[in-house]
């Protein structure tokens, strides 16, 4: 059997550019550990560990199945394009690896053909439709629009399975099919929680799961568990229950109270919170008719004059309406209760605010849920392993274990350092220009100085990220014209498309906000100044973190250090990451926030971050800029 040094040293024969990297074999003889022993593994590994191999090797050494789940599309590439293919040529081990993507990616072939009946179509989605193995959406050069899409892909809530005609030759049922032989899948952490929550019933059985960008499961599992009702997906049930049912008066009066509700809902001030202000009669009685509708769908009898195999469709049709009407029950039902461990809200969506509106509950604590999930001697084991999982805290690994629902003691924790040498790389810079508190109206004002000057201290190649578009619309707007390299805005095109005109643009500056904090990698001298404008803690108005700030207040008082604090410095570390990617970079990461030098709690943020050198003395950048300038 295939050792781990065996197995790297096979990777170096293979690899030219291959180094040995102690944290990223430490990493995988933990993950080894974990596995045989069946313990859970919570691993911080710095930038240019090597984290994906150190996962993927014990992993296929085990010969057991392994489901690896990323945060971002970009990793789940990574894993499928780069590091699975390679190890599948270095390593004398044959495996399959295979991309899980939930049902809603596929293309129904009843749907289609049932929709083609009624509706034209564009000819490239019929080329493609009559072209296609596979039947995956991300196959198409041209986005369907949603409507039709929403038509004609797969839909468990309308599927027959066996009975459809089409069942033999379902991209989605090949799908799974082929993940069954797989050894390696690569998924998501929404699809992963899809899984649990359904019981585990859309993964193959597997042994170990990998969390890869573990700092972001908490937040995703809070968005993928949350109830909701909305009036667009009730109307696009009653039209399928008047499709097939047709059952009078009954959907009618259901109709009725729920088109009730949501004017109601339509009428009312939208407030900044968004927080649960509604009319509960309103509710009840949608609940109510809801009810009554699965009661008659229940005892409804169906044709008996059908044939065999059509009537057990109906009846496979009829049961799983009146399973949806019920689910929709218990979420009015917690809607409508009293109990303090949920939070509820009203979501309008952004670009429709006239049109879908959303009622939504979420848990304030999902970390006995999460614990049922992962952490019972049953069940797989789990490696949570991200740049970015610890805080500047005593005990490092508290506020991720918080989240997670795992007890002290209970894993293998460590911290893996990595290969790069950030004080000799990089310098923190912490700018004393008087700069008001970001709270003051007169902070970006003010901020606009500094960033020019750092930019031209620079020669462009800067990222400058910010914690609302507000402010990075505010300070491109203004300096755009001061600056003497390109700039671009987060939003002037594609993100993909943004980060190619930055990787091939000499001397690009990059102004951006959320989603430019991590998940990025810009090698070299394309960027050697990364700004970040104020310390990114959670801005008021997010209903499920402004409730459990509230519940903290009522429970210990210590909101701040317990949720605050540690939320805002693993954002902080990972937009810090932006800038030294490879043992050759070289740049400052300059954070405006006067906080970080005036406010006791600017030390945890400090020590939470690489191990750069620490300067609030301009005259130190110079050595860190590969180009000429000076501020």
């Amino acid at each position: 059997m295939l050792t781990l040094d065996q197995a790297f040293a096979h990777i170096a024969q293979n690899l030219s550019s291959y180094e040995i990297r102690t944290a990223q074999r430490d990493l995988a003889r933990a993950i080894e550990r974990g596995l045989a022993e069946g313990l859970p593994v919570l691993a911080e590994a710095g930038t240019g560990t090597g984290k994906s191999f150190a996962a993927l090797i014990p992993a296929i050494l085990s010969g057991k199945r392994v489901v690896v789940s990323t945060a971002t599309i970009a990793l789940q590439e990574q894993y499928i394009h780069k590091d699975i293919p390679f190890l599948q040529k270095a390593l004398p081990i044959s495996f399959r690896a295979e991309l899980v993507k939930g049902r809603g990616h596929y293309l129904s072939k009843r749907r289609w053909s049932e929709y083609l009946l009624a509706q034209t179509v564009s000819p490239e989605i019929k080329h493609w439709v009559a072209t296609t193995s596979i039947g995956d959406q991300a196959e198409l050069s041209v986005t369907p629009p949603p409507a039709v899409w929403e038509e004609i892909r797969s839909d468990k809530d309308d599927c027959l399975r066996e009975q459809c005609p089409f069942y033999r030759e379902c991209f989605y049922y090949q799908n799974r099919r082929d993940l069954a032989q797989a050894q390696i899948l690569v998924t998501n952490h929404a699809f992963l929680l899809a899984d649990l929550a359904s019981g585990r019933q859309l993964l193959p059985s597997h042994e170990l799961v990998v969390i890869d960008e573990a700092h972001q499961f908490s937040d995703i599992a809070t968005r993928a568990l949350t109830l909701e009702v909305s009036n667009l997906g009730l109307r696009r049930l009653f039209s399928r229950i008047q499709k097939f049912f047709n059952p009078g008066p009954v959907l009618i009066q259901a109709e009725i109270s729920a088109n009730e509700l949501f004017s109601y809902l339509l009428d009312q001030p939208k407030t900044a919170s968004r927080r649960w202000n509604v009319d509960g009669a309103l509710v009840g009685n949608l609940y109510l008719r809801l009810g009554t509708l699965a009661d008659h769908l229940r005892e409804l009898r169906l044709d008996q004059g059908m044939r065999p195999q059509d009537l057990q469709v109906a009846q496979m049709r009829r049961d799983r309406t009146v399973d949806l009407l019920l689910g929709h029950c218990g979420t009015l039902n917690t809607l409508m209760s009293q109990e303090d461990t949920w939070v509820r809200w009203v979501d309008y969506a952004p670009a429709n605010p006239g049109k879908r509106i959303t009622l939504c509950a979420a848990s304030l604590d999902l970390s006995a849920q999460l614990r049922e999930f992962f952490f019972q001697p049953e069940l797989p084991t789990s490696v949570w392993m991200s740049a970015t999982l610890t805080t500047g805290a005593s005990d490092a690994f508290s506020y991720f274990r918080s989240q997670i629902g795992l007890g002290t003691g209970m894993a293998l924790e460590q911290g893996f350092e990595s290969p790069f040498d950030f004080a000799a790389q990089a310098l923190l810079y912490l700018p004393q220009a008087n700069l008001p508190e970001p709270n003051h109206p007169d902070f970006l004002y003010q901020s606009l100085t500094v960033i020019a000057e750092l930019i031209h201290a620079s020669g462009g190649c800067a990222f400058v990220l910010f914690t609302s578009s507000t402010a990075m619309r505010y300070c491109h707007e203004s300096l755009c014209e001061q600056i003497p390299f390109p700039s671009k805005v987060q939003g002037a095109m594609p993100r993909r498309q943004l980060l190619e005109w930055f990787r091939h643009t000499p001397q690009a500056v990059l102004f951006a906000t959320a989603s430019f904090w991590e998940g990025v990698s810009i090698e070299g001298d394309q960027l050697r100044l990364v700004i970040i404008d104020r310390i990114p803690f959670q801005s008021p108005g997010d209903p499920v973190y402004d409730a459990r700030a509230e519940r903290l207040k009522r429970e210990s008082g210590d909101w701040f250090s317990d949720l605050a604090l540690p939320y805002a410095a693993l954002k902080l570390k990972q937009g810090a990451g932006r800038l030294i990617r490879t043992r050759n970079d070289r740049g400052v990461v300059a954070i405006l926030d006067p906080r970080m030098t005036r406010k006791s709690y600017g030390r945890i943020l400090i020590r939470s971050l690489p191990p750069f050198r620490v300067s609030t003395n301009p005259q130190d950048l110079g050595p860190y800029f590969r180009s000429e300038g000076s501020v």
